[in-house]
């Protein structure tokens, strides 16, 4: 619900098409989005976008339990993936570092035995490329807190009709969005 909620309100570019919490191989459960127009290349709206659906279920578990669960392992992994790429690789950290420093610390493994592993990235440069992905992460998360939070109700609900009918296509979802007036953003 938690994914589904974050799509449907932060993704312009996305529908939310299909939810389930029917288990498939590894996933307990999944959100399939669709994209609206065919794109090539993210922008960092739409990265940020989704790094927050990924953090979604992290999200919907605290607000409903108190707690959250292992199950969110693949979410984390991500939203962290891309909040790295986001600093070390494009250039789009807070602190405006730019660089593909992932490009250069890749140059240096594959160059291992000539330089004795010596990195071509100070560790002061590291430390504020790793806090910029921290930012990045706890930024994020801070807007779907918010965002699930004034939106609790229709998590709620969402989670019922999941729990209820354990699928929900299209059409089932758009219904239970314009029940509480939402519609997608533009």
């Amino acid at each position: 619900a938690g994914h589904a909620i974050v799509t449907y309100l932060t993704a312009p570019t996305k529908d939310v098409f299909k939810a389930t919490i029917i288990p498939r191989q590894s996933f307990l459960g999944m959100v399939l989005p669709i994209e609206r127009e065919e794109t090539y290349i993210q922008d960092k709206n739409q990265i940020l976008a989704e790094i927050k659906i990924y953090l979604g279920s992290y999200v919907a578990e605290k607000l409903k339990f108190g707690f959250t669960t292992a199950g969110v392992d693949a979410d984390f992994q991500q939203a962290a993936y891309y909040a790295h790429d986001m600093v070390w690789r494009w250039g789009m950290g807070p602190s405006g570092i730019l660089g593909n420093y992932s490009a250069l610390e890749q140059r240096r493994t594959a160059r291992w035995q000539s330089n004795f592993g010596k990195s071509v990235i100070s560790e002061k440069l590291k430390e504020q490329l790793d806090n910029d992905t921290q930012q990045i992460l706890k930024t994020c998360l801070k807007e779907v807190e918010g965002l699930l939070t004034s939106e609790r109700a229709l998590l709620d609900r969402f989670a019922q009709e999941l729990i209820k009918k354990e699928e929900l296509e299209y059409d089932e979802i758009d219904a239970i969005f314009k029940e509480f007036g939402k519609s997608r953003p533009s």
